[in-house]
């Protein structure tokens, strides 16, 4: 972990790129409010000291985007019934990834590519999900935690969006985004349990790099995608998600400061 990724990370024995995403300056030199934001990936394998210290967080809001066979495998139980917990149920899946990690003529390429048509779905396909993550934020349940698998794809499209609503440059959203890849320690996770991409990753580690690893050009994909069907990110938050100029200043209120 870089020194950079020490300054965000908890002091936790086993989470898993659990991070607060607050701390950047605003595009008009306000600074979004630390301790109020939060991102993770499963927090399944948190020691009992682990999830004091979480709780100690005063966490209000746990937005999961994990599908249900996810939540079952890894449950996230380390809250207690005041923390409003959001999960929902829906069959969208990683096929095409798994079909790529089955197949012997797979190439890196061919993953690089299909991370990014993951990327260009994503919004549509989760949209659901953070229109949720929004209405938790404006009902007033801050700090919020927002989680998937790995914190990084859902998640990290999850903390793009309300970076961008309170005002962070896009540069340095795409850093935060980035900064995945200094705090997930793969290596460490994958040996907690065997799986499908364990065992690919031994086998194909070239080919299983790509879902790893947070890419710039997934977050381009995005955005672009953004751009070409709802005319922008900010069209987007207000028609799709409802995060209108009202909703905004209601969370730049909560979570900036001068």
């Amino acid at each position: 972990m870089t020194a950079a990724a020490a300054l965000t990370a908890l002091p936790l024995a086993s989470a898993f790129n659990l991070r607060d995403f607050g701390g950047h300056r605003t595009r008009d030199g306000r600074q979004v409010r630390t301790g109020m934001l939060y991102r993770s990936g499963t927090m399944a394998l948190l020691t009992d000291a682990d999830a004091d210290t979480l709780r100690a967080l005063g966490i209000q809001a746990i937005c999961d985007f994990r599908r249900p066979s996810e939540r079952v495998e890894e449950p996230t139980s380390w809250h207690g019934d005041e923390v409003d917990y959001f999960c929902r149920d829906y069959s969208e899946h990683s096929g095409v990834l798994s079909e790529i990690l089955r197949s012997d003529r797979a190439t890196p390429a061919d993953m690089h590519d299909a991370m990014v048509r993951v990327y260009c779905a994503i919004a549509t396909d989760h949209a659901d999900a953070y229109r949720a993550m929004f209405g938790q934020m404006l009902s007033g349940r801050l700090p919020i935690l927002i989680n998937c698998a790995a914190g990084k794809d859902r998640t990290g499209v999850g903390a793009v969006l309300i970076l961008w609503t309170l005002g962070v440059p896009r540069e340095a959203i795409v850093t935060d985004y980035l900064a995945t890849n200094d705090h997930a320690d793969w290596t460490w996770r994958l040996a907690q349990t065997e799986s499908r991409l364990t065992r690919a990753l031994r086998e194909r580690a070239d080919v299983v790099a790509p879902i790893l690893r947070a890419d710039a050009a997934y977050l381009e994909a995005l955005f672009d995608t953004l751009d070409h069907q709802h005319g922008g990110i900010d069209v987007y938050l207000a028609q799709v998600l409802g995060v209108d100029a009202d909703a905004r200043a209601v969370l730049q209120d909560a979570l900036l400061t001068s």
